[in-house]
């Protein structure tokens, strides 16, 4: 049960003495979204004493202002310290030297256990109160919706939307964004210097995101390490004498796969160089050497297992599945994939033997989150996958019923599309699987991916485009969906996933050539 393993954690915490911060950090990274569903005002009520803690933290954080720093960012920083040094939140702004004094607010945060306890309006007022001090105006882009409760934040504090200053002037293409004028600045035709200041903010946005990206990875790998070192000093003991247990494993393998995350998520951000050396968080040969442990084994108390979907499918299941999910499917076989199948030419001798943390690291992702299983000569796919999403699921699954209705409206080219509907969902000791049928293809993202990197394939490719052919293929479709269904359902659409016909075994693409043109036959929407 759950309690046994936040007792353990809470024990450990206050043993090796760890910061409210890193402690919360640890307990974010283990438990996920377990300790959201215990009974109680706050997700961490279970942990002996946290609770007053936050509040105690909360109450005596100071906020520090700091300048750029020669080399790095051109950001000004308010940073909400705590009185151990440790940073729970911040604010950037940059300074737009042109037209009258102005500071862009690129960035504002508070750490998730801290916020709702007033340091977000904090530490917004003392920006404002800087500008006051500057006679400068301050600018922000605003994503929060207006029906948000927060929104009336920023207004509340005298900003103003910059579509009402504006009026008939006002470009859509602008957006969202707010202005607040301190009583220290006197401005004639605020209208038109406005306007001029917007057109120059609109040349700069990409070298100033370019930036934030900097700073963000600069951050998130300064998080990575802490948390790092963290669970280092909880587990000292089992790491020097190369004994673990599983829930060490666990906390270990789940800060490893997010860090592949985040390593694989930093190639496609905007203006990203890799001035921050990913290098600056390695990982001793002891974690390493450690048999991973991706699944969670700890349960609510009284958690019991629960299964939603295709009762015809149910029916026919084995006893062992329906009674203990997560041991009987993660005892299945490793789905096979082309982004598995070099790794595992190269590793001669794995034979299915246990994944180490090594070998995670070295494929750039974690292969257990996908099981195959057979059963009555069908073959299905088991995705294990994050509890974030498991309300998201449900909508998922009602989606891909309406599209299945309207879909065999919209064939284009003679491209047969077909739905790989979600037909089981199962929720057990803290883990979320889908069932789903096994299609004779791969998902759209690994495709692309095995076109431009498979040496027997990239050539291929170039002379007939066929990675072309995939993404027109799949806009079509989302832009025929988009116009077919409720504006409701846009942000939905844009998470379905696509999968293209694929010889698995021999890792090549399934296309119809002929004299004409190059097709595919079919797309399977997941």
């Amino acid at each position: 049960m759950i309690a046994k393993q936040i007792d353990e954690i809470s024990e450990r915490i206050e043993r090796a003495k760890i910061g409210v911060k890193d402690a919360l950090s640890v307990i974010d990274l283990t438990f996920d979204d377990q300790i959201k569903r215990l009974k109680g005002s706050s997700p961490y009520e279970a942990f002996r004493g946290l609770n007053q803690l936050i509040d105690r933290t909360a109450h005596g954080a100071k906020i520090e202002r700091f300048k750029p720093e020669e080399g790095g960012p051109p950001f000004h920083t308010f940073e909400i310290r705590t009185e151990g040094g440790e940073v729970i939140g911040f604010l950037n702004m940059i300074y737009l030297k042109r037209l009258i004094p102005c500071y862009y607010l690129v960035y504002v945060e508070v750490l998730p256990p801290f916020r709702g306890l007033g340091l977000g309006y904090r530490i917004l007022k003392t920006f404002m109160e800087f500008l006051n001090e500057k006679k400068a105006m301050g600018l922000l882009d605003n994503i929060i919706p207006p029906e948000d409760p927060t929104y009336e934040t920023y207004t509340k504090l005298g900003w103003r939307a910059i579509k009402d200053i504006l009026g008939k002037s006002f470009k859509e293409s602008w957006g969202n964004y707010m202005v607040f004028v301190p009583d220290s600045l006197q401005i004639d035709s605020l209208h038109k210097q406005l306007t001029r200041i917007l057109y120059n903010l609109r040349k700069k946005r990409p070298v100033i995101d370019m930036h934030a990206n900097e700073d963000m990875v600069k951050r998130t790998i300064e998080e990575f390490r802490s948390l790092y070192q963290t669970l280092n000093q909880l587990f000292e003991e089992e790491l020097s004498s190369g004994i673990s247990n599983p829930i060490m494993r666990f906390m270990f393998t789940r800060l490893i796969t997010k860090w592949i995350g985040f390593r694989r998520q930093i190639t496609s951000l905007i203006g990203y160089t890799g001035g921050e050396s990913l290098e600056q968080v390695s990982f001793s040969d002891q974690v390493k050497r450690m048999p991973i442990q991706s699944y969670s084994l700890w349960s609510l108390n009284r958690d019991r297992v629960r299964i939603w979907g295709d009762k015809n499918i149910l029916q026919i299941l084995p006893k062992g599945l329906i009674e203990e999910p997560t041991l009987f499917i993660e005892s299945l076989p490793i789905y096979q994939r082309p982004y598995l199948k070099p790794w595992m030419e190269r590793m001669e001798g794995f034979s299915g033997r246990t994944l180490r943390i090594a070998d995670l690291l070295d494929l750039g992702f974690d292969p257990t989150r996908l099981r195959e299983f057979r059963i009555e000569g069908m073959d299905y796919v088991f995705e294990r996958v994050s509890p974030y999403f498991f309300s998201s699921l449900f909508k998922r699954r009602r989606l891909l019923k309406k599209v299945e209705k309207r879909i065999s409206e919209f064939q284009p080219q003679g491209l047969r599309i077909q739905i790989n509907p979600i037909l089981l969902i199962f929720r057990d000791r803290g883990n979320i699987y889908v069932l789903r049928k096994k299609v004779n293809g791969i998902h759209s993202q690994e495709a692309l991916d095995q076109l431009k990197t498979a040496s027997h394939l990239k050539e291929m490719n170039h002379s007939l485009g066929i990675d072309s052919l995939i993404l027109k293929a799949i806009h079509d479709i989302q832009t025929w969906l988009r116009c077919d269904l409720d504006p409701s359902l846009h942000e939905q659409i844009g998470d379905l996933t696509y999968f293209i016909p694929w010889d698995i075994g021999k890792n090549f693409p399934r296309v119809c050539v002929d004299m004409l043109r190059l097709s595919l036959e079919t797309i399977w929407i997941a």
